[in-house]
């Protein structure tokens, strides 16, 4: 016959088991919580909104909202090159759209991320008229810039025919403007 063990079923032993088990619930729901989705807060989704909005205005894609400037740089640098292989496959005016808007949005991104213009008075006239003033470009990021170089050495190929197309569509213009 099996023995019956009083401490197990005394009072004191149940509640701290009780008292045990709720402590191990509590911390895996506690755990649950952080590791789980956390709930975006209104405020930052009308943020992130915002940013998309004024992305899409600039002309540069929604999707580098909210990312780091290195990463928004890789997402643009992977769009041209994806579209610059496009060009080079298939050769299609699609292609080509889609390669022209991706070195738009690179150039956008470049000029508004890496370059500070800074406007100096010049005093004095010249013949009637005021002068303009000297405009001083700087570039803030040295990598930054060296990637758009590398980027424009590597594409010189697709870029020379772009310009060719350029080319080409002004002479067709010009034709039919007679």
């Amino acid at each position: 016959m099996n023995s019956i063990d009083p401490t197990l079923n005394g009072l004191y032993y149940n509640a701290t088991q009780a008292t045990q088990s709720q402590i191990a619930s509590d911390a895996a729901r506690r755990k649950e919580k952080e590791q789980g989705v956390k709930k975006p807060l209104f405020s930052s989704l009308v943020q992130k909104n915002l940013e998309q909005n004024s992305l899409t205005a600039a002309g540069l894609p929604a999707e580098i909202a909210g990312m780091s400037q290195e990463e928004a740089i890789v997402f643009l640098k992977d769009q041209l090159d994806i579209a610059g292989d496009e060009l080079s496959k298939f050769g299609s005016g699609e292609s080509f759209e889609k390669y022209k808007k991706a070195v738009g949005q690179f150039v956008r991104y470049i000029e508004k991320n890496n370059y500070a213009l800074e406007e100096h008075k010049r005093p004095g006239f010249r013949r009637g008229k005021k002068r303009e003033p000297l405009v001083l470009i700087q570039a803030i990021n040295q990598k930054l810039d060296r990637l758009a170089y590398d980027i424009w050495y590597n594409h010189l190929d697709k870029f020379k025919l772009l310009e060719k197309i350029h080319e080409i569509n002004g002479l067709v213009i010009d034709l039919s403007a007679v």
